[in-house]
């Protein structure tokens, strides 16, 4: 998607590339600081607590291409993702990934049913992929020096739960296949890091209970004191039910939520879709529209 001489800097993120090798053209130098960090201990997980799924992607590239299309034509993105994605599956993560068009004609759908501003495919991949994590990378070159910037993202509400970056002044050489290299370990070298702040959150969030992120389209012929009622019904019998409700988005055509579930009364999804079902019988109907193990797309009518 983004190739530059190697003997520029270069965001190679951040500047758009039909295809080939080289552009004709040279990009605008970006300087970076560039501070040596050694490697960090790796975390141990949480025994108690069933590991996190978790999603790699590319950060956004500004150019329109979605970002998972980034590593098709991208070595350098190529080689962190796989660096990434080795780290996790040797400690035994289980690691979600798309594949092909399909899957990006779902997130575009998904996309439309929720939100027709939506730009982050990845926060929608994570959803529809059930992922509990995601973690989205980036890189700079310059010279023979490197930086590459981890960050990872709760999947129900996408928010930031922390970032590394990874810098090497002098990763010994210019051309690609060496390039490459020092990207592929300095993600590695910045997993254990961010690894760290996943599982601090990932404890945290199930002490509070999983949290499922929850869209109900009102689709019915509601008048506004049936739609009143509605959200009172609605917001009132999942606090009832539920360890914590956050209620993101509330209108006469969507009710937007993040429910905090106690395992041991919810064990899935589909469980809490089933509660909802029965909770509005003889107020609405429901349709179940897109359920994962996060997320869960209904229409109310």
């Amino acid at each position: 998607m983004r190739y530059a001489p190697l003997l520029a800097s270069i965001p190679f993120f951040l500047i758009a590339c039909a295809g080939g090798e080289s552009p004709e053209t040279e990009p605008q130098v970006q300087s970076v600081e560039i501070v040596e960090q050694a490697a960090a201990p790796e975390p141990e997980a949480t025994a108690e607590l069933p590991q996190p799924t978790i999603l790699v992607t590319p950060a956004h590239n500004g150019n329109g291409i979605p970002e998972f299309q980034v590593v098709q034509n991208n070595p350098y993105a190529r080689a962190m993702m796989e660096s990434i994605n080795e780290y996790l599956t040797k400690k035994q993560y289980d690691v979600k990934s798309l594949e092909g068009q399909a899957d990006l004609d779902n997130l575009v759908q998904m996309q439309n049913d929720i939100a027709e501003t939506e730009e982050d495919l990845s926060y929608l991949a994570s959803l529809s992929l059930g992922a509990d994590v995601y973690i989205k990378f980036s890189g700079n070159t310059k010279m023979r020096s490197i930086t590459v910037e981890l960050n990872a993202y709760e999947s129900s509400t996408a928010r930031l739960l922390g970032t590394e970056t990874i810098q090497d002044p002098d990763c010994g050489g210019s051309d690609q296949a060496t390039i490459k290299a020092c990207l592929h370990d300095a993600a590695r070298r910045g997993m254990p890091l961010l690894e760290k702040k996943i599982l601090a959150y990932w404890k945290q969030d199930n002490e509070q209970g999983a949290q499922y992120k929850i869209v109900m389209n009102l689709k019915g012929e509601f008048d506004e004191e049936q739609i009143e009622d509605l959200h009172d019904d609605i917001v009132s019998g999942l606090k009832q039910n539920f360890k914590r409700v956050n209620v993101n988005v509330m209108t006469a055509k969507t009710i937007d939520v993040i429910v905090y579930a106690d395992a041991a009364t919810f064990s899935d999804s589909h469980s809490i879709y089933s509660f909802i079902r029965n909770m509005l019988k003889g107020k609405a109907e429901t349709k179940k529209l897109n359920v994962t193990r996060k997320f869960i797309l209904m229409d109310v009518e």
